[in-house]
């Protein structure tokens, strides 16, 4: 580990032991059908802001969707996807229909979100030291020129404000913006808690595993969940 990221924090947080796996032990496992849908629509969400940063104005429909569908395929080709083990004999539909709701999400961003959004920064990586051991490293989608940070999801259930409220995805990133901008956050030494939390247990070498009933622990979210010595293989 040389910095702290949003993803690795996150990870510590859902299942020290898939952390330790992930980012200690580099044992990486591909992201599922989901993850590939949001990244394919993440792709060209980012093709329209780095052109809109010059023209202002939002590419066609059509281009936006071709990017995505493109992107998406490339992305199961050449790096594959997590599919688990009882879904195997779907793969072919699950895969289909993942490429078709990354062209639908594009399109709602595109039509819904994109005319709102006039960039100032686009996947600008940022890295500050926060006086910890490591300095804290993320890249910020997209900041407007009204300094919105908006935050681009394609999960399959709506976020409701009040887990916007307490985001600590948002808190992170939103702190980068800050050191870059003056702007300060309340949240912040909450989120610095827990990093420290991160931090002493990567010292100790101690990495427990999440509760065997979180939703996470279950081989249709966890890539590691047949190999792992401390989940439940009751399927």
């Amino acid at each position: 580990m040389e910095t702290i990221t949003q993803s690795m924090l996150g990870m510590f947080l859902r299942c020290p032991h898939q952390f330790e796996r992930r980012y200690l032990r580099g044992e990486i496992i591909p992201p599922g059908i989901a993850a590939r849908r949001g990244s394919a629509t993440h792709e060209a969400a980012q093709i329209n802001h780095e052109q809109k940063l010059q023209t202002q104005e939002d590419l066609p429909v059509a281009d936006l969707t071709d990017a995505a569908r493109d992107h998406y395929v490339r992305l199961i080709t050449d790096e594959g996807v997590f599919i688990p083990k009882d879904q195997i004999a779907e793969k072919d539909t699950l895969l289909a229909k993942g490429r078709d709701a990354a062209i639908r999400l594009t399109e709602l961003y595109r039509v819904s979100l994109a005319p709102a959004i006039q960039p100032l920064l686009v996947e600008e990586k940022m890295t500050m030291d926060a006086g910890l051991d490591l300095p804290l490293q993320g890249t910020i989608d997209v900041l407007t020129t009204d300094n919105w940070l908006p935050d681009l999801k394609t999960a399959d259930k709506s976020k409701g404000p009040k887990e916007a409220d307490y985001s600590l995805q948002l808190t992170f990133y939103a702190r980068l913006v800050a050191h870059q901008t003056g702007k300060w956050l309340e949240d912040w030494a909450n989120l610095l808690l827990r990093i420290n939390l991160m931090l002493a247990q990567v010292q100790t070498g101690l990495f427990p595993p999440c509760d065997p009933s979180a939703w996470i622990c279950s081989p249709q979210w966890c890539g590691y969940f047949w190999t792992c010595t401390y989940s439940i293989k009751r399927i």
